[in-house]
């Protein structure tokens, strides 16, 4: 059985996230991977992940951990995408739950947070599938903010 995992972005790994495909209603709703990927090398905040199914990048994800935020905003996922061709198999939910877990493993970590468009209503119910809450707060006065609790 094919195997969903999360892999630091490497010279190998970065140029097949680069040539990662989203569906044409999504090109406007995400960075793009190369975007994040500058935005990580000035950021040391960011993190970088290509999401690999078996031996094939499928997706990438990056993850914000700011130390000097409070609690909700410490833990983030500002990008999180998997080619239009592994979409709806179930492979983002896998790859989603094991950035939870990694997240999770972090004793201050009480919360993880993301964010999308308010009418994205696909990526609303995905997140919220995952036991993402909508908070109907906005970040920035345009996207919707998402919480999971992962401890009290």
């Amino acid at each position: 059985m094919a195997q969903i995992s999360i892999q630091e972005l490497n010279v190998e790994n970065m140029y097949k996230c680069l040539n990662l495909k989203l569906a044409e209603d999504q090109v406007d709703r995400i960075a793009p991977n190369v975007y994040s990927i500058a935005e990580s090398k000035v950021n040391s905040n960011f993190t970088p992940y290509a999401i690999h199914l078996d031996d094939e990048v499928i997706g990438f994800v990056m993850t914000e951990f700011d130390p000097t935020e409070i609690e909700e905003r410490k833990y983030w996922i500002p990008r999180f995408m998997i080619d239009v061709s592994y979409q709806r198999k179930g492979y983002g939910k896998g790859a989603m739950q094991q950035v939870i877990d990694m997240f999770k493993k972090n004793d201050d970590c009480h919360y993880i947070g993301l964010s999308t468009e308010p009418d994205n209503y696909s990526a609303l119910r995905f997140y919220e599938s995952l036991g993402f809450i909508n908070t109907g707060e906005l970040l920035e006065e345009r996207e919707a903010i998402l919480l999971i609790k992962v401890r009290q």
